[in-house]
């Protein structure tokens, strides 16, 4: 019992050589393009993506924006029907990626969580 430690050491020296003397078996295999086989697929991302667009349109904000540019709502539904599947899907990624107000969001409950912390340690 005089060498306790030094037995452990050597013991995972050992252990730890084992598991990397065999190589690594891996697989191969063809990486997917980014087209589908199925018909459908393509007609449900441009519903999703169609959803987020019109989600994005009900701000009053940008109604506002897009009527002092001159366009009004019948006009912007038909520069999007014209858009191809990719252009909407750019669209839709931009719009997504902007995340309009859901930071507001986020701040709104990130501040009654604290708010209610607070609350709650001066009770104790």
């Amino acid at each position: 019992m005089r060498y306790p430690a030094r037995t452990l050491i050597l013991t995972l020296i050992l252990t730890t050589t084992a598991m990397f003397i065999q190589p690594a078996s891996g697989w191969a295999s063809l990486a997917p393009s980014g087209i589908t086989a199925d018909a459908s697929a393509p007609a449900s991302v441009r519903a999703a993506d169609m959803k987020v667009i019109s989600t994005a349109l009900e701000s009053k904000l940008l109604r506002a924006k897009l009527k002092s540019l001159g366009l009004d709502d019948a006009e912007t539904q038909a520069r999007l029907s014209k858009l191809s599947d990719r252009e909407i899907h750019q669209l839709a990624s931009r719009i997504e990626a902007v995340h309009p107000g859901g930071l507001i969001v986020e701040i709104l409950v990130v501040a009654v969580l604290v708010l209610l912390v607070i609350y709650l340690a001066q009770k104790v």
